[in-house]
């Protein structure tokens, strides 16, 4: 085994002072992530593959000379409170291919086939439809969910001035129209929270590389050469993320008869449409590691190229008021391709937008750190802002994935329907919420891993103050405000800039109704704030152990 794998392998079972806690914090990061990526691709293939069931029923191509089947579907009925959807369809060739999905065989003028649902209701509906008893249920390989109403009645013939669909096989790669407006729904979802995704990967593995950071300085200064410095750091990187991935896609399938229930396209799920596939757990298992290590490897660059600097605790480079220029091209995007352009065009402007707030982040927190440290009358103030001049990027990695989700609770707060039991209205709710659930959850292991390692990164400052005299209480006053000041500082003008970046996706219209959109926005302030505060309860004691030495 090469030299550097196996010492690598070696401090991973055996990290050293502080480096349990930041490979466990790291790990546990890692498995959140594992099972939100798991989550985000078994729910879009869900997806297809409830639209391909149905899909035949959105279908309207075909040429009626040659079409096998007319239809006409209306949704505007109910039963028991809920909707009902009655597809009449005309038979045109029978008998010269398999049926339509879950039913035994093609209605003929006359027969009723109805969901299970239905099916347990049908006297209330005998009558109406003029059929005592169904002539069959549909089975699943014809629902959407298992809770679906529908009714497909055969009949002889659909007048053209219901202007019938046409279709030309009942097994038409269609998507249904309903499961497509989610599809882009969840794909703008992604793009929303990618970028809060990406920087719990960046912290899962920053917190293991700094602590590792003085480490590989020192072997760098011992004659080891950058290459095996970065292949000792990607092995302990990749054992530690391909362990949390592990976790994370167990976490999912053991999560899975829960996430099925969730009531999303017309009702629930059935599990086997949200069953993770072999190809995506080699996928989660192979991109989870490779993203991880990347980020490990960025991190530690710095070692590579200085290690002196590392050992030495050298101040990076200030950073350059230029990247301020990044917060006007998402807007300016979203502005000129509007709601009605292509969906790709869209889906990049909204990551520009995310990709500022990950930009200029960090700058901004040095220039509140800037003031703080002019303005202060005290020492708690002065040493917090001495910190975020210090090292904005690492002061404001804890809370980047917070500052994010303040961008996204911004943007999707003008787009917040209440009040009318519309479908689409009821689906865009449900998705808002489960966003924000992905979002928060992602926030928690982000900020909660975060404070560990920035607890970890001022052990050695901490470490001088104490034996300066520096009572402890103020050292740890110092890191909560520090914690602190970014959120408020930077996460609530980010709130503003993504209700402008969706105003400017909307073409300057609010289509949130009643106060919902200002529930939304304050329920995001106070989720931040006992976020941070769990954090910094998470960090505090890690950071009295470390700098106790």
């Amino acid at each position: 085994m090469n030299p550097m794998t196996e010492l690598g392998l070696r401090f991973v079972r055996r990290p050293g002072p502080g480096g349990r806690a930041a490979n466990l914090a790291a790990f546990g990061a890692t498995a959140v992530v594992a099972l939100l990526v798991t989550f985000l691709i078994a729910g879009s293939l869900g997806l297809s593959q409830r639209s391909e069931r149905i899909g035949w029923r959105s279908a309207d191509k075909a040429d009626p000379a040659t079409a096998i089947g007319a239809l006409n579907l209306d949704d505007d009925q109910r039963v028991d409170g809920h909707r009902l959807s009655v597809l009449d369809l005309a038979v045109l060739r029978p008998n010269e291919l398999a049926p339509p999905p879950g039913l035994d065989h093609a209605p003929k003028p006359g027969e009723v086939f109805v969901s299970p649902e239905v099916a347990k209701r049908w006297s209330s509906l005998a009558k109406q439809y003029g059929v005592e008893k169904p002539t069959g249920v549909i089975t699943d390989k014809g629902l959407s969910s298992p809770e679906e109403f529908i009714i497909i009645r055969g009949v002889q013939t659909i007048p053209a001035d219901q202007h019938p669909q046409y279709v030309s096989s009942w097994n038409e790669k269609v998507w249904d129209s309903r499961m497509l407006a989610l599809l882009i729904a969840v794909a703008f979802g992604i793009i929303l929270v990618l970028f809060p995704i990406l920087s719990l990967v960046g912290q899962a593995a920053g917190v293991a590389a700094k602590r590792r950071e003085h480490r590989l300085a020192a072997l760098r200064l011992a004659g080891a050469t950058r290459t095996q410095v970065l292949w000792l750091s990607t092995v302990e990187q990749a054992v530690l993320a391909a362990a949390g991935a592990v976790v994370g896609l167990v976490g999912y399938t053991v999560l899975s008869p829960l996430i099925a229930q969730i009531p999303l396209g017309g009702g629930r799920w059935y599990v086997g449409d949200i069953t993770v596939q072999w190809w995506t757990v080699l996928v989660v298992l192979a991109a989870v590691p490779v993203l991880s290590v990347t980020s490990a490897l960025i991190g530690l660059g710095r070692v590579s190229i200085t290690p002196l600097g590392v050992v030495r605790g050298q101040t990076r480079k200030g950073l350059s008021v230029l990247r301020i220029g990044m917060l006007v091209i998402g807007p300016v995007m979203l502005a000129y391709f509007g709601m009605k352009a292509a969906v790709l065009p869209l889906l990049i402007a909204v990551g520009f937008a995310a990709l500022a707030v990950r930009v200029v982040g960090p700058w901004a927190v040095q220039l509140v750190g800037k003031a703080m440290a002019k303005a202060a009358n005290g020492p708690v103030t002065l040493l917090a802002g001495r910190r975020l001049v210090d090292d904005p990027k690492g002061a404001f990695r804890p809370v980047a994935a917070l500052v994010l989700s303040g961008f996204v609770t911004g943007f999707i707060s003008v787009f917040m329907p209440s009040g009318d039991d519309v479908p689409s209205f009821n689906d865009m709710r449900i998705g808002v919420a489960l966003l924000l659930s992905l979002v928060f959850l992602t926030v928690a292991a982000s900020t909660a891993a975060g404070a560990v390692g920035t607890a970890l990164d001022q052990a050695a400052p901490a470490r001088a103050l104490r034996r300066s005299g520096v009572p402890l209480s103020v050292i740890e006053r110092a890191a909560r405000v520090a914690a602190v000041v970014p959120v408020v500082g930077v996460g609530l003008p980010v709130v503003g800039f993504g209700a402008l970046c969706g105003l400017a996706l909307s073409g300057g219209k609010m289509i949130t109704q009643g106060s919902s959109g200002v529930l939304l926005l304050l329920g995001q302030v106070v989720a931040g704030l006992v976020l941070v505060t769990v954090a910094g309860t998470a960090g505090a004691p890690v950071l009295r152990k470390a700098s106790a030495n």
